[in-house]
């Protein structure tokens, strides 16, 4: 799943380069596949539309949502050292998350999720999703509402060196980092953010329920190195903090009262510098999800 990176300056035999903690800038290589992979995982959009009578509260509702993580080209998992590095940044295709939503008094629903903490994929996931949600605006046959949702927790897994490097001399082009052995690197995805849905019910289809929705968000994130090499074990720290912006758009289709399938079309620009004297340009992320949810109660 995510992303990667490297101390700033490249390969050295300083010990204490080896324990370097820094921030980068936002439009850093290395902090684009960290705000990259994060975005795959905001709790933004995904809408799961609820019957015309609602439900109640104390209401609950499971649900199990997939989405889709692009492949990178070379280029873009060039991204370790300011970008003259090779990072392995393809390892999961999807991204798997459990949701649990509890309504409450008052129209607002709690709602929590994550991806199961096991390897999969050569990835650990350790996150935690959560958020609340209430109807400004319910106006039949529309529907606005508000989100704000955050998450906390890392992934961890071979980014920087990962087992196809060790095929390969340290210090040779299969191998630039100089890996000896697999690294451990782990990746904070932390971020906060809101968003505002605004569905509505086909009159003459009423279990169709198309919607919109735009999203800000702030990303804190950093990348832990844990990468043996042939000068050392790297445990470098980088960290960024920035904004993003995120809008999707999709479909929910109620199977039955209980039961509602969503589908839903996402983008987020994303600004990037891939070389010191590159422009700054637009490598934004698009996926696709899907949700099935059903309620209990």
């Amino acid at each position: 799943m995510p992303t990667v990176g490297g101390s700033g300056g490249g390969a050295t035999s300083g010990s204490s380069a080896l324990h370097q903690n820094y921030h980068i800038n936002f439009d850093r290589p290395e902090a684009w596949g960290i705000k990259y992979f994060t975005s795959a995982t905001l709790l933004s959009g995904l809408q799961p539309a609820e019957p015309m009578e609602g439900f109640g509260t104390g209401a609950i509702t499971v649900g199990f949502e997939i989405g889709w993580l692009p492949m990178l080209d070379a280029g873009q998992q060039r991204i370790g050292y300011n970008g003259t590095s090779p990072e392995d940044l393809n390892k999961a295709p999807v991204f798997i998350r459990p949701m649990v939503r509890v309504n409450l008094p008052n129209k607002f629903t709690l709602i929590a999720g994550g991806p199961p903490p096991f390897q999969v994929f050569g990835v650990t996931p350790h996150l935690l999703a959560f958020g609340v949600e209430r109807p400004l605006l319910e106006s039949d046959p529309w529907t606005l509402r508000w989100r704000g949702y955050g998450q906390v927790g890392s992934v961890k897994g071979a980014f920087t060196c990962p087992s196809s490097a060790l095929a390969f001399a340290p210090g040779s082009a299969g191998n630039p980092t100089q890996c000896v052995s697999q690294s451990a690197d782990v990746v904070s995805m932390r971020y906060a953010g809101m968003q505002l849905d605004l569905s509505y019910r086909i009159p003459s289809m009423p279990k169709v329920v198309p919607h919109v929705t735009a999203a800000g968000n702030f990303i804190d994130g950093a990348i832990q190195l844990h990468a043996p090499t042939a000068y050392g074990l790297d445990q470098t720290r980088e960290w960024t903090r920035g904004e993003t912006f995120f809008t999707s758009g999709g479909i929910s289709y109620l199977v039955s009262k209980k039961a509602t399938f969503t589908v839903d079309a996402s983008y987020t620009p994303l600004w990037v510098r891939r070389a010191a004297d590159a422009p700054v340009t637009n490598d934004g992320l698009f996926n696709v999800r899907a949700l099935m949810t059903y309620t209990f109660r």
